[in-house]
């Protein structure tokens, strides 16, 4: 499998996206599919040599990170896990990021996070330098390992860059969706900004939820969410 590279540490360049795991707000987790599926396709993926595992705080309400801190505890193989923090508007403030980072170490049962990532840049909420100070901190505490954002744009990520190099820490990745069916970090800066700063892109859903596995006709329609575990792909 091609591999890449995160921080200091190299890994496959395919992941699995853990939105569906334990979601029931958006997707039908405890429906159509619950623990039992979720533990086969998290084995079904390791077992094909994908170490990478993207998930969020808000997955289900932390219900994401819980599961895949349990499947982890289970295997030899080591995991790459990254996860996420979104401000929301009664989250704000350095205590209350530090507070969202100890809940994902609990959730995932482990003690330094690989990618821990801004789900959106809601800089109105919270300042971008506090939170990303904040985070800095994590890091030279040993609870997180590389730091990363999410749906930023080309100007948001290179402010995002200047702040964590002005604290002696890299921006390692800026995860966007990105599929060839939306093609736009090619056209609006973010890819060429992450290639001259060396920052990874993380592309979620590069299948478009499934529509572009072919799995799809006309006589088999798909819902809405399309696919219950999505993929990343990383690029360089």
């Amino acid at each position: 499998m091609q591999t890449t590279t995160i921080g200091s540490q190299t890994i496959p360049a395919l992941g699995i996206g853990t939105w569906a795991w334990g979601d029931n707000l958006f997707w039908t987790y405890g429906k159509d599919y619950g623990a039992p599926e979720v533990k086969s396709a998290f084995d079904s993926a390791v077992n094909a040599g994908i170490t990478l595992f993207d998930t969020a705080e808000i997955y289900g309400s932390g219900e994401s990170e819980r599961l895949i801190g349990q499947f982890a505890k289970k295997v030899k193989t080591p995991l790459f896990i990254a996860t996420k923090y979104f401000p929301f508007p009664w989250r704000m403030g350095t205590a209350v990021v530090e507070k969202a980072i100890a809940n994902s170490l609990a959730r995932l049962q482990v003690d330094c996070i690989d990618l821990y990532q801004i789900h959106w840049p809601l800089h109105f909420l919270i300042p971008e330098k506090t939170l990303l100070q904040t985070l800095a901190n994590a890091v030279k505490r040993g609870q997180i390992k590389n730091i990363g954002v999410s749906n930023y744009s080309a100007p948001q990520m290179r402010t995002a860059q200047k702040i964590l190099a002005d604290l002696g820490i890299p921006l390692v990745s800026n995860q966007v969706n990105y599929s060839l069916l939306l093609r736009k970090i090619e056209t609006n800066g973010v890819l060429e900004t992450a290639q001259e700063l060396g920052i990874k892109i993380i592309a979620y859903s590069p299948l478009a939820q499934g529509l572009l596995t072919g799995k799809y006709r006309n006589t088999n329609p798909p819902k809405v969410p399309a696919n219950s575990i999505p993929a990343l792909a990383l690029r360089d």
